[in-house]
């Protein structure tokens, strides 16, 4: 019983461990480049938000500024008009999830249709299909989960 339980542990241990470390750790699927400019992105996640996203874009509208909204598609469903306020103004939109639980949970299969679901929804009220999503990590540990969904990760911390 108890050589189980440590077995389960390594399993577990591994599936969450060996992509944390090959990702952050070790660069592994990372790009970095460098440049002279100096310019700042801006990146925003889990929206759309009805009381902060409008007060957000009045800001970012006053300076001129655009940015990149990593929505939760259960949130665009419910605010359809604040991802097509987003798209108007000239903003980026790309996909956080469908539904903001845990993605270490979920199977490759389960996570590949909530990003389709996720990016056609966009695509029905923008015209536009959604090009990023903002957890690289999860389609690295299913290896072919980026040509499925057809989104580019990106790794939006500074590191």
């Amino acid at each position: 019983m108890r050589s189980v339980f440590w077995g389960i542990l390594l399993v577990i241990g591994l599936y969450m461990g060996v992509p944390f470390l090959l990702t952050r750790v070790f660069g592994i699927g990372v790009i970095r480049r460098g440049s002279s400019l100096q310019r700042i992105a801006f990146t925003f996640d889990d929206g759309p938000d009805p009381i902060y996203t409008p007060r957000l874009l009045e800001l970012l509208r006053s300076y001129g500024v655009k940015a990149t909204f990593f929505v939760v598609g259960e949130k665009a469903r419910r605010h359809p008009e604040l991802i097509r306020l987003i798209h108007e103004e000239g903003h980026a939109i790309g996909i956080h999830n469908y539904v903001h639980y845990p993605n270490w949970f979920l199977s490759p299969m389960r996570l590949r249709r909530d990003l389709d679901e996720t990016a056609a929804y966009i695509q029905s009220i923008t015209g536009e299909r959604p090009l990023f999503m903002s957890r690289k990590e999860m389609l690295k540990r299913y290896g072919k989960g980026e040509e499925t969904s057809r989104l580019t990760p990106l790794n939006t911390s500074a590191s």
